[in-house]
């Protein structure tokens, strides 16, 4: 994956009679891959006289909960522990890294239904709208994250509906602009999880005997039980009360958009998102890029190896689509649990120190690289250069990427901000449908210091996923936005970009 900013996780648990502080740290574990730069949980006890408790930490998981040290570990779980709970993975798409920016957010009040704790997965694109009529109304910004500015916001609907939360989300939705799958808990022990009308991100939702859990991905609910997993629709509630789910539509649903990057990056492998498993795309990806393969591959002097570790079941299915299975091989490995593109600073640096090549597997061979996409290119043009060619001593480098060309930036959370800093952006007069143009695939194949590259089409995308082309926001793909905030920023960003003459003819 090449320099791109993940999302967080969200979860939530209401067990009754149980500590949920257990089940929602084991959640957040699960979704560790969506963000790993904080984590925290809020829980309720109407035994206790603190009702809300938030614990909240930057770090991952393990680390902020504890880590090895089993005796921290109880104290945490004792301290929170409560039947009512919400979890949080931080990865920001806004926001500096500091324990004030973690989520859950709590709002501490006198009134029961005025103090509340959230915590959200998305990104709100019509931010700074909302931040200047906030201010005219007397509010004070603090933090530059748009969390705390949904804070405010909730924090005025509940007080003029009287915390009627039902009313509190439809007004949201006619506040917010973008994605943001909010989990919501109340002094009153009212808990709640919806999901945005255009359902950019997934949410999921689960209930057992034990009791209701709400999960950014099914991977977290699995330990609770494979059956009964419910999807949530986009503009839909899910209350959680007494250890039991009922759903209500809180907003009339949009064009349903899903990120297609849950599919081939963002969510764990073994997830299923709206009825479709995670794996089985990725795997019907490397069907597609095999079927548009022109390389004359035997088993004598090729080899297929995947980017770690995403690109696996993308990689060997598309060397057993091609018919030569036996060339899928392991040759690149990588060190360390974290991701390089949520750290700052040169990333060049960070992927040579991420990934070690194995000669033996690449030495003299012709190598098919496979990645699930190309953003800025510094991690595929660092590692044909320096793991695979120099450090490798690859004969011959052909990437192959899963992922059209990104020629747009996001505007729902991925760290894609600019025109200026996507490697296709340029090449935007030589795409159509996402098929790439000879010349300027070949050009971006010198940039990376590739032999050949050739990106996946959007119809193979499409196919793949096995979703219509309408239920699914691809806009970094082909500039069709969702929402109004996204088709104004880009109308307004992409004039700015060609006026600076930075598209290719």
């Amino acid at each position: 994956m090449d320099d791109k900013v993940d999302f967080c996780g969200i979860c939530a648990a209401n067990i009754p009679g149980m500590n949920a502080a257990y089940d929602l740290y084991q959640m957040l574990c699960d979704l560790q891959h969506r963000g790993q730069a904080g984590a925290g949980i809020s829980t309720y006890d109407p035994g206790r006289k603190i009702l809300l408790r938030t614990y909240k930490r930057t770090g991952k998981v393990n680390d902020v909960f504890g880590g090895d040290d089993e005796e921290r570990f109880e104290e945490l779980m004792n301290k929170f522990g409560a039947s009512i709970g919400i979890g949080h993975n931080r990865y920001g798409t806004s926001g500096s890294l500091s324990t004030r920016h973690v989520q859950p957010f709590e709002r501490t009040h006198g009134v029961y239904h005025k103090w509340f704790s959230f915590g959200f997965n998305g990104h709100i694109a019509n931010r700074k709208e909302l931040e200047e009529n906030i201010k005219k109304d007397g509010y004070h910004l603090m933090l530059d994250t748009d969390t705390e500015v949904m804070m405010h916001y909730l924090s005025k609907h509940v007080s003029d509906t009287g915390g009627d939360l039902k009313e509190v989300f439809k007004m949201v939705s006619e506040d917010f602009d973008g994605a943001y799958n909010i989990i919501f808990l109340d002094g009153k022990g009212r808990q709640v999880a919806i999901r945005d009308p255009w359902g950019i991100r997934p949410l999921s939702s689960l209930q057992t005997e034990k009791g209701a859990f709400i999960s950014s991905e099914t991977c977290a609910l699995y330990r609770q039980g494979t059956e009964n997993i419910r999807h949530i629709e986009p503009g839909e509630m899910a209350i959680l009360e007494d250890g039991e789910i009922t759903y209500h539509q809180y907003a009339k649903p949009r064009r349903r958009s899903l990120c297609f990057f849950e599919y081939i990056y963002f969510a764990d492998v073994t997830s299923n998102i709206d009825g479709r498993s995670v794996y089985e795309t990725r795997k019907r990806c490397g069907e597609e890029l095999a079927r548009i393969e022109t390389q004359n591959i035997n088993d004598k002097e090729w080899v297929v190896i995947p980017v770690p570790n995403t690109a696996r079941p993308i990689a060997n299915s598309y060397a057993k689509a091609i018919g030569v299975p036996q060339i899928f091989d392991e040759g690149l490995i990588a060190y360390g649990k974290g991701r390089t593109f949520i750290d700052e600073g040169d990333r060049s640096k960070k992927v040579k120190r991420k990934f070690l090549p194995i000669p033996s597997v690449i030495k003299g061979k012709k190598v098919i690289v496979i990645d699930d996409s190309i953003v800025r290119s510094t991690t595929m043009a660092t590692l044909i250069k320096y793991h695979l060619r120099k450090l490798g001593g690859a004969k011959e480098v052909h990437v192959r990427i899963a992922t059209p060309p990104i020629v747009a930036p996001c505007y729902y959370g991925i760290d894609m901000r600019s025109f200026e800093e996507l490697i296709a952006a340029p090449y935007q007069e030589h795409i159509n449908n996402g098929i790439i143009s000879e010349k300027a695939e070949e050009e971006i194949a010198r940039i990376i210091n590739a032999d050949s590259l050739k990106f996946i089409t959007h119809d193979g995308l499409v196919s793949a996923i096995g979703k219509d082309r309408d239920s699914l926001c691809m806009a970094c793909l082909n500039r069709q936005y969702p929402t109004p905030t996204g088709q104004t920023l880009d109308a307004k960003n992409y004039k700015s970009f060609c006026n600076r003459s930075m598209c290719k003819k």
